[in-house]
């Protein structure tokens, strides 16, 4: 089972830090058709289309592993003060339980549409130029999978303390 944590996070800590990366790509993307476009009239039309499908998209759903295994993502704790150690255990493996069926679920159909994306080759033509974009559609199972891992991995730290803390150690 260890191996199997360590796997996991590292696998999520590179595709957060794809994600990270994703982010500076944006950022450097738009920032060279914006000069581009100011100082020499050019302008690249991909850019909506790579940003939209490629570096939005990135940023959206592969870092969801990683943001579980660190306890990052959203959480609403409005009776957590008042239960036990025992029962805020069990309501932490209960809310990690949901929502690894949740990403099950969003993994499996989004697999689905990636491989039906593969399948067809979904272009986007812009002006006179076709700009291949099924790949894109493959970082939304890929992110929801990892993550579905995560809170399993996380339920099982949950109802075993030894190793929840060396999930927690992993992840540091």
């Amino acid at each position: 089972m260890q191996s199997l944590v360590k796997l996991a996070t590292g696998i999520a800590r590179v595709m957060g830090y794809i994600g990270a990366f994703a982010v500076v790509a944006m950022m450097l993307h738009i920032s060279l058709d914006v000069f581009l476009r100011n100082v020499f009239r050019y302008s690249m039309n991909t850019v909506p289309e790579v940003v939209a499908r490629y570096y939005m998209t990135a940023l959206a759903f592969l870092p969801l592993g990683w943001l579980e295994f660190r306890r990052q993502m959203i959480s609403v704790e409005l009776l957590d003060f008042a239960l036990s150690p025992l029962m805020r255990r069990i309501s932490d493996t209960l809310v990690m339980v949901v929502a690894a069926t949740a990403y099950g679920l969003l993994a499996w159909t989004n697999w689905d549409k990636a491989l039906s994306e593969t399948r067809s080759g979904t272009l986007v033509e812009i002006a006179t130029y076709k700009m291949a974009v099924w790949h894109s559609f493959y970082f939304a199972p890929v992110g929801f999978t990892l993550a579905c891992l995560c809170c399993v991995i996380l339920a099982v730290g949950q109802i075993s303390p030894s190793l929840g803390a060396r999930i927690d150690e992993a992840v540091q």
